[in-house]
């Protein structure tokens, strides 16, 4: 575990969106002290105290986990418009709205080509909010990386939800550790036929996670974050295990892309992200139907009502420092696994070097797995239950 300075002072920085002073939200950087690499930096974004910083917080946190549900919201609205309840609309302009919408999922796909603009929300400060919900603390190893470079950054683990995304963006976040840098998104391709999950998806910068669409994007010179991991993944997060399980040894589509492309890998690990939702596993049946669509048969409980993540513990993220890649194409068989290993090293060097910090037991452990390993665990979770 890296150990803070003790000679830095800390003093709240204010986020600024345009050239106006805003409330503080995350402190400023914090240099780490040996045996850290040097130009390592802390940020920590404490939960607000004050009414509007609290409200604000709960807020962003609120719309991030929620936009899966945009759809019935809309829904009810719908209803609430026609003749059977306010009768603003017609049923016939309603309808015609349903239809339209409908047939420009099928025509209109931007997350083919190049999206829907982003920086203004995923780079903005509703994403430090949501760090500061979770009383969050970010930390870059070694200095900040070449804006010219190019990058691919590959977050750890999934999660049940994902909330690791929220480290992806931000003012005090990611514009600080990573300065003249943005990155697109890459999603599986059923998002964007979903009702309000399309729109969030697009404003926040995601594309298909194809790899035709990622390579066109690589070409017009954008960055790419990804979840290598996913739904395998996802499915294995289990709050009561003391084993984080990385679906991660078969794995290497991420890795033969950036050598392929020339991507610099910026590998990075959440902690605490298994404890702040309870899940929830669906029949058997509703999972192998879900399955196709890349979409997980794991529901998430939050706080009340809501998917709101619990309190605690706080959240944690670290970036490694970025592995450097040789470009090639072909792929040398051997070089893909030489890079794919320094990856699995760098992130499994994360988890032990950071997880006491974060509060994780020391017989707390990481397992790198294979996806027909996660799959096998998830049918026997589902026969003992």
């Amino acid at each position: 575990m890296y150990s803070m300075a003790d000679n830095t002072s800390v003093n709240c920085c204010e986020i600024n969106l345009t050239h106006h002073a805003m409330w503080p939200v995350a402190l400023p950087p914090k240099p780490l002290g040996d045996p850290a690499p040097v130009g390592s930096v802390e940020v920590r974004f404490p939960r607000q105290k004050s009414l509007l910083g609290s409200f604000l917080q709960v807020f962003s946190e609120l719309l991030f986990t929620s936009y899966f549900f945009f759809w019935p919201v809309g829904t009810v609205l719908w209803l609430a418009l026609s003749p059977w309840a306010s009768g603003v609309c017609s049923w016939k302009a309603l309808w015609s709205f349903s239809t339209l919408y409908t047939i420009q999922l099928f025509v209109y796909r931007p997350h083919l080509k190049k999206g829907w603009p982003y920086r203004w929300l995923l780079h903005g400060p509703l994403v430090d909010f949501i760090l500061s919900y979770h009383d969050a603390t970010v930390i870059r190893e070694g200095p900040a990386p070449d804006p010219k470079g190019k990058y691919l950054f590959a977050m750890y683990p999934h999660g049940v939800y994902g909330v690791c995304r929220a480290f992806s963006g931000g003012i005090g976040c990611w514009q600080t550790l990573f300065p003249g840098i943005s990155a697109r998104w890459g999603s599986f391709g059923a998002a964007f036929f979903l009702p309000g999950i399309r729109e969030m998806s697009l404003f926040c910068g995601c594309l298909d996670a194809s790899k035709p669409t990622l390579e066109r994007a690589i070409s017009r010179g954008e960055n790419l974050i990804l979840l290598p991991g996913g739904i395998d993944e996802m499915n294995l997060t289990d709050g009561e295990s003391k084993d984080t399980q990385l679906v991660m040894t078969d794995r290497k589509g991420f890795v033969k892309l950036s050598i392929e492309n020339g991507l610099d890998i910026v590998p990075g690990f959440c902690f605490g992200e298994k404890w702040i939702h309870h899940t929830i596993r669906l029949p058997h049946f509703i999972q192998s139907l879900l399955r196709p669509l890349r979409m997980s048969g794991t529901l998430l409980r939050g706080r009340g009502l809501t998917l709101m993540g619990f309190l605690d513990p706080p959240l944690g993220f670290v970036w490694g420092q970025p592995i450097k890649v040789r470009q090639q194409k072909p792929v040398d068989e051997k070089y893909l696994d030489e890079v794919h290993q320094q990856v699995a090293e760098s992130v499994s060097d994360i988890f032990k070097r950071y997880k006491e910090k974060f509060g994780y037991a020391e017989d707390e452990t990481l397992s790198l797995v294979s996806a027909a390993d996660a799959k096998r665990q998830a049918t026997s979770k589902k026969k003992s239950s």
